[in-house]
């Protein structure tokens, strides 16, 4: 009975913390919001998706703080790919289980790339 309640928890736990429009598991997700903040405050100056995101880890961490060492890991990925980003201009691809070779470079065709995957994100979270 405990280890269904636990799974359950965790499993509610993925479902709040992950978007939907991510590739993955949970660290595979959490490296590609850690990449699009990066490139959007490179390229927008803003963090939007890293405040929705940090709304929702407080939330964890106040409702399940038993989840502490689990979501310090994924927060550990999430700086991790931000810093990637905002040094290489790239961001995580689950899939390949690499970053991507493409850069980006915030012109006009790639702040629109990067604004839909930042908005795509954003709405997965909420």
């Amino acid at each position: 009975m405990k280890n269904l309640i636990i799974g359950t928890l965790l499993l509610c736990i993925t479902i709040i913390s992950k978007p939907s429009y991510s590739q993955g598991n949970p660290e595979d997700q959490y490296r590609q919001m850690g990449g699009v903040v990066g490139l959007t405050e490179l390229c927008f100056e803003t963090k939007e998706l890293e405040t929705a995101l940090f709304q929702q880890v407080g939330n964890v961490f106040y409702t399940s703080p038993e989840m502490g060492r689990v979501m310090f890991e994924l927060l550990y990925v999430y700086f991790d790919s931000y810093e990637v980003a905002k040094s290489k201009k790239v961001i995580w691809n689950g899939t390949l289980q690499a970053y991507n070779t493409n850069i980006f470079d915030c012109s006009e065709e790639n702040k629109t790339v990067i604004k839909s995957f930042e908005q795509q994100l954003i709405a997965g979270l909420k």
